[in-house]
């Protein structure tokens, strides 16, 4: 049988994310509300709390799963934490040689969620992130299921915005996935890969 010229295959996007609901939330939304005819997106959480343990659970599950196919993408979503530079390193190495996509967060996801609002170059710890966030959105709420949809018309600004900052740490030499990359997040590596499918 023929496949009809100019029809791509329907792939799937897996999105493994360390304990916290408010990385599931986030992209169970973005599957729901976005239309992406050519892939479908997956979200998984993991109880590892560690990057290294959520690249071993994602390499296991891709060995496993039969639904799994050649071509799929696959994401680990964490945060800094409280990961040494040798675990955050180790984690990168890993997932590199097993073709998976780390989405870095520092110091954490709430960063990615103030990108949509403003660009913010310094430095800044969770619970500032936190109160800032409640400023922008009104009211913030860890685990809230609607931060997508509440911040879906600013994803540009914070493609852009995050981006710009991403490349500044590139621009100054220092590792993104580290504890000195306070701020950055690579969340925009994702929105950009699904966006490929639109």
């Amino acid at each position: 049988m023929v496949r009809k010229k100019g029809k791509k295959p329907i792939k799937t996007a897996w999105i493994f994310c360390e304990g916290e609901k408010t990385e599931s939330y986030y992209f169970s939304k973005l599957r729901a509300e976005e239309r992406l005819e050519r892939l479908r997106i997956k979200v998984h959480s993991s109880e590892n709390k560690d990057p290294v343990g959520l690249v071993n659970y994602s390499v296991e599950f891709k060995k496993h799963r039969r639904d799994y196919l050649s071509g799929d993408l696959i994401f680990g979503v964490f945060d800094r934490d409280l990961n040494s530079n040798a675990a955050l390193a180790k984690a990168k190495k890993l997932a590199e040689e097993n073709g998976l996509s780390l989405i870095f967060s520092n110091p954490c996801f709430e960063y990615w969620l103030l990108s949509h609002f403003e660009y913010y170059p310094q430095a800044i710890e969770k619970y500032l992130l936190e109160r800032k966030l409640g400023r922008s959105l009104g009211e913030y709420r860890k685990n809230d299921p609607e931060l997508y949809t509440k911040t879906r018309d600013r994803i540009d600004d914070a493609v852009s915005n995050s981006k710009q900052v991403h490349e500044k740490h590139l621009e100054y030499g220092v590792e993104i996935l580290s504890r000195e990359s306070n701020p950055s997040t690579l969340v925009f590596d994702l929105i950009e890969k699904v966006n490929d499918f639109r």
